[in-house]
């Protein structure tokens, strides 16, 4: 007998107050027998279910029963509900958890579908890394793998595991490194060749504690930002809303940067114009925002700064010789 499925069926009492055998041995999927036994098995542990025959009848909670199901707030069970699918869709693993909240909430609960993998097959992988890496820090044990920076640099890691984290549009690692000799955070899309050892975890995350976001040690966090003013075709903006917050999108007949000149616009068609938009943005000065723009090939044009300007330029004399 699962221990889940006497609380579930306690749960469900306790929302439906009254039920048939027959429902609730449709809903397990097993023989109205086995519900009397459960039912029986709860009364044995305390808990007073009470079986009435004839029209109106059914299983049912005393009514003095004291556990109370209006602890938590219909908003509450939906908000909890909606992490435990989301754990449930990353782990892969099916939950208890999610048909016991399920039965005890009134409003849809099915309003809201999280699966944080990525279409491709990449998703599989950070699936199977998700997995390890919890056992690895529930088990309190260290784990290696293989790094890649990045600047495409290959290290071998040992690291103390202490959390897992989505932040932006990926997963991390946060994790005392054994090498660094110092807190770190870890992309789970660049750790190849994960092993879990039987060597214990010897830091602890609160001896580390800082005083702002722990992302403040995220080594490859960049700092500096930088206003950027794009040209974009509109075939390409949503492209640029998927990965980045775009804090202005204006016409293209209407911006005028310091660089151009007053009668520009009168010089280029009306097709041109109706086709482009200027998008400003908030970007970090890091070493792949050139050829994040240069991957968007001539449908993306910068307007400002004039170092990143520069740099594109740069970059794609190199790429025509």
């Amino acid at each position: 007998m699962q221990t889940e499925h006497l609380f579930e069926l306690t749960y469900i009492l306790l929302d439906k107050k009254t039920v048939t055998a027959a429902q609730m041995a449709e809903h397990f999927g097993v023989s109205q027998r086995t519900i009397y036994r459960w039912v029986d098995a709860l009364n044995l542990a305390g808990v007073p279910v009470n079986t009435t025959k004839g029209k109106g009848g059914g299983i049912s909670l005393a009514e003095k029963y004291t556990l109370d199901k209006a602890v938590l707030t219909e908003d509450e069970k939906l908000e909890i509900l909606s992490s435990v699918q989301a754990l449930e869709v990353l782990s892969g693993n099916s939950s208890a958890a999610v048909s016991k909240l399920k039965a005890i909430t009134k409003s849809n609960a099915d309003w809201i579908k999280i699966d944080f993998s990525p279409w491709n097959s990449k998703g599989e992988e950070i699936r199977n890394l998700f997995n390890q890496l919890k056992s690895a820090i529930i088990s309190r044990h260290q784990v290696q793998f293989d790094y890649f920076s990045g600047k495409g640099e290959m290290t071998k890691r040992t690291v103390e595991p202490w959390k897992i984290i989505f932040k932006g549009q990926a997963w991390y690692l946060y994790a005392y490194c054994r090498q660094k000799k110092e807190p770190r955070f870890f992309k789970l899309s660049r750790i190849q060749n994960l092993l879990t050892t039987n060597k214990k975890i010897t830091h602890e995350e609160k001896a580390f504690a800082v005083t702002k976001n722990i992302f403040s040690d995220y080594k490859d966090e960049v700092e500096t930002f930088s206003t950027v003013r794009l040209e974009v075709e509109e075939s390409s903006i949503s492209l640029i809303l998927d990965e980045y917050a775009v804090e202005k999108i204006e016409d293209y007949s209407l911006f005028r940067s310091p660089d151009r000149n007053k009668n520009d616009i009168a010089h280029r068609s009306h097709h041109s114009a109706k086709n482009k938009k200027i998008i400003t943005l908030k970007m970090p000065q890091a070493r792949w925002l050139v050829n994040w723009i240069l991957s968007f090939g001539s449908s993306v044009k910068v307007i400002e700064p004039k170092w990143l300007k520069a740099a594109v330029l740069k970059e794609a004399e190199k790429i025509r010789y």
